[in-house]
């Protein structure tokens, strides 16, 4: 019979342990299960290590490959050394332990905590054992946080790289010193906006005259850059420029928790209101001085409030370059153009005005001109292929909307009741280490919780799956319903748009020929 060993450690493993305890080295994890697979008489098929990735991550490289292989059967047997190395995420226990592993065969066994799936009786205490993990989990998620703000709060630079502008110093990481090379160029922006440059402006200069972008400058000089690349990230771009000038930084005040991770279990961060950064004035040296940046803000605000109003276009997002494939913008109020009955909107090409050698054509669009030959070739397919006498069957659907509307309602009850469930779970296992809860009354009201749950996960399953039917068909009588007054709309807007139009290309007329190519790709 083959096994795969599999061995894990990150930060917070090694935080838990003490001088007394056992290492929880991946060398050590790797010896007991070789070990152990040598005594039980196991050919190992293969051994997986993630190392530096928390119990909570779904991206572990080597996870990934354990699990491709296990759904391909080839092997029988998952060993690890206790099951949070394979995962604290109770959903994962729930996934594949329960579920998945059964489906392939595969058995899963813990050696420490004596965790073994063959063993049906010990169903809930593997549960219970995945919620523990991941209740120590979301705590650990909350002291971190808090030891990070209170180290923002301090003046310590706490992010992995530093500020395009400074490096960090060699003798406090915490601590970040000027980069005399970057900071000219972050002098030289405030310089250019104090002349009455905007930011896509100082974004052209800057690319014109060939100066890296951050991203580029750091991977020159050896630095990490966190995240993803991102396209054209070695080109300079108005929100790069923006950024520079809006930080309050490079004045010599800390700023910092500009964003925050929406859950210890996601990656995704939202954006804080300003009044909840926490900015530390004085805590190194500044590249702008405190006058020059207090100048440039109120240049910024005053451009701001002269604008008028702003309202999405019906289009925005939705126009892109058929020279570059870059998206296009409507013009600001300083770049229209004047015509017969006064001033004139376009759409242009982004990366014409960052970078012209990449995109040499400038294609311009008028927007009213877009927006009327979108809405003519939108009616030209109705009268083509819409027949209003063919749908009245849509009067025939409230009922069935009514009822979807039922069903969100009862998937929001069982769902808060759910969360009841678990709680109770959670409260109940903390009264019996307590010892407020005897181990038979325990194991009785647990057994009865847990039940409960099951019953209501599975009511919410059934009713998440009739609510994705009722989607389609809701989607479809909506696209309908926009279709009967089509015919009549005078001009496009924002909601039909996002309906029916996935994007628009725009290329350069043909100036011999007298006309213009514009592909629109419809989401019907």
């Amino acid at each position: 019979m083959k096994a795969a060993i599999y061995c894990r450690l990150s930060k917070e493993d090694e935080n838990l342990e003490g001088s007394a305890q056992e290492s929880e080295s991946i060398q050590n994890q790797k010896s007991m299960l070789i070990q152990y697979a040598v005594e039980h008489g196991y050919e190992i098929y293969g051994i997986y290590c993630d190392e530096d990735y928390s119990g909570i991550d779904r991206d572990r490289p080597d996870f990934a490959r354990m699990i491709e292989a296990a759904s391909h059967r080839r092997f029988e047997v998952i060993l690890a050394k206790t099951q949070s190395r394979f995962t604290r995420d109770m959903e994962l226990v729930e996934k594949y332990l329960h579920g998945k592993f059964v489906e392939w065969g595969i058995r899963f066994i813990a050696v420490v905590d004596h965790v073994d799936t063959a063993d049906a009786a010990g169903k809930k205490s593997r549960q219970i054992n995945g919620l523990v993990n991941e209740w120590y989990l979301e705590d650990l998620s909350g002291n971190v946080r808090s030891v990070l703000d209170h180290k923002r709060r301090e003046g310590k630079y706490i992010a992995s790289a530093p500020l395009y502008g400074y490096c960090k110093d060699p003798a406090d990481h915490n601590r970040i010193v000027v980069d005399p090379p970057a900071a000219a160029v972050v002098q030289r922006i405030f310089s250019l906006c104090l002349e009455g440059c905007g930011s896509s402006r100082i974004a052209q200069i800057l690319n014109e005259e060939n100066i890296p972008s951050p991203s580029l400058y750091k991977q020159q000089n050896g630095q990490h850059c966190p995240g993803p690349p991102h396209p054209n990230s070695d080109v300079w771009g108005k929100a790069t420029v923006y950024r520079i000038l809006t930080t309050r930084t490079y004045a010599g005040d800390l700023e910092q928790g500009r964003h925050r991770k929406v859950s210890y279990k996601s990656k995704k961060t939202v954006w804080l209101p300003r009044e909840e950064w926490i900015v530390v004035p004085d805590t190194h040296e500044p590249v702008i001085d405190r006058d020059t940046f207090d100048q440039v803000q109120q240049m910024l605000r005053r451009r701001a409030r002269s604008s008028r109003p702003g309202q999405v276009h019906p289009l925005a997002a939705k126009v892109q370059c058929g020279i570059c494939g870059a998206m296009m913008e409507q013009s600001s109020s300083g770049c229209t153009a004047k015509g017969r009955d006064g001033p004139v909107r376009y759409f242009r090409c982004r990366m014409s005005q960052r970078d012209r050698r990449r995109c040499t054509g400038q294609p311009y669009m008028p927007t009213a001109q877009l927006e009327e030959l979108v809405l003519e070739r939108l009616r030209s397919y109705v009268r083509a292929y819409f027949d209003p006498a063919s749908l009245d069957h849509i009067l025939l659907c409230a009922e069935a909307e009514k009822k979807r509307q039922t069903r969100q309602e009862e998937l929001r009850r069982l769902r808060s009741e759910l969360e009841r469930r678990r709680r109770a779970i959670q409260q109940l296992y903390l009264d019996k280490t307590e010892g407020l809860v005897q181990p038979e009354q325990f194991s009785r009201l647990n057994e009865a919780f847990l039940q409960q749950a099951g019953q209501l996960e599975t009511r919410c399953a059934a009713l998440e799956e009739e609510l994705d039917e009722s989607t389609g068909e809701t989607r479809r009588r909506q696209l309908e319903q926009y279709l009967r007054g089509l015919l009549e709309v005078p001009r496009l807007d924002r909601q039909l748009v996002c309906l029916l139009v996935d994007h628009v290309t725009v290329f350069p007329p043909d100036k011999a020929a007298g006309t213009r190519r514009i592909e629109i790709d419809w989401r019907f």
